[in-house]
């Protein structure tokens, strides 16, 4: 009886063993669980950490040089600017990134962005500071231009003033009609039938502008009828204006000019004149330089 009882306590304390052992097997395996499940809560929460940390800076970075972007194409100089701008926040990026990757602590992450973010305003104030200046530069470029638009109109009238000006004229110019005697003893006439020549008295007015030298006085005298009288054995000879139109010319003849008053006596001789009135003009230097008339009865 005493040697069975005892196998049933040897077989109770077995049970309560292998019971206690299984509970301890069970807590053991809840914690070690228990365990495993923090570590991987742990580093989804360090992966996801990283991730949303990624994401922020790409934010950061993006919103920085979105700021700059606006600036683009508007000059050389200021693509230079943000050339440098954009390198430099580069490797600002890339600094974080790396922060980012070794699981920096986040006050370091901080700093950093402030870093980032006070370079994209030093180079938006610089650009800003470069806008100011070429605001001011065109500015004062406008106005020199107008100065420069206005100078050159006024030389330009000035100019022009004194090319009219230094062109000669003539104060006096008078028309006679001759018949000449044998003898050469000229006598005036207004009768076509009996004039043979035309005597052009001309008086070149003083002039301190003009140059001197000789010059080349042109006389033209038209007919009638609106021809210009010439020598039928020297054919038709032409000068040139200085608007640069040819002209025909019935004689020329050369004077010294020396800025002073100057006198000149110019004849046309021709066999028979028609009657009618007779345009005179006197180009010097290739400028008309004075007109007259006559008529002839």
């Amino acid at each position: 009886m005493q040697s069975e009882t005892k196998s049933k306590n040897t077989l109770i304390t077995i049970l309560a063993l292998l019971l206690l052992a299984s509970i301890g097997g069970n807590i053991f395996q809840f914690f070690q669980n228990r365990q495993i499940l923090v570590q991987k809560e742990y580093i989804t929460e360090q992966v996801d950490s990283i991730s949303y940390r990624k994401q922020e800076l790409e934010m950061e970075f993006s919103k920085a040089v979105e700021d700059l972007d606006q600036y683009k194409g508007r000059s050389a100089e200021l693509d230079s600017l943000l050339a440098e701008a954009y390198t430099k926040l580069e490797d600002q990026r890339k600094q974080i990134a790396r922060l980012i990757e070794t699981k920096q602590d986040y006050q370091v992450l901080q700093q950093r962005y402030a870093e980032l973010r006070k370079t994209a305003d030093m180079y938006l104030q610089e650009i800003e500071k470069l806008n100011a200046e070429n605001k001011q530069l065109k500015y004062e470029n406008t106005e020199l231009s107008v100065a420069l638009k206005q100078t050159n109109e006024v030389n330009k009238n000035l100019k022009g003033k004194v090319d009219v000006a230094s062109k000669l004229k003539l104060s006096q110019i008078s028309t006679r009609a001759y018949n000449v005697k044998a003898s050469g003893k000229e006598k005036e006439t207004d009768k076509a039938n009996k004039t043979e020549r035309l005597t052009v008295n001309i008086v070149v007015d003083e002039n301190a502008l003009a140059s001197t030298g000789n010059k080349t006085v042109y006389l033209r005298v038209l007919s009638p009828d609106g021809y210009v009288l010439g020598d039928v054995s020297q054919g038709v000879r032409k000068f040139t204006t200085e608007n640069g139109a040819e002209l025909p010319y019935s004689r020329s003849v050369s004077i010294n000019y020396d800025g002073s008053k100057l006198s000149k006596i110019i004849t046309w001789d021709q066999d028979a004149f028609t009657k009618g009135v007779y345009h005179v003009e006197i180009y010097i230097d290739n400028t008309l330089a004075g007109t007259d008339k006559i008529t002839l009865y």
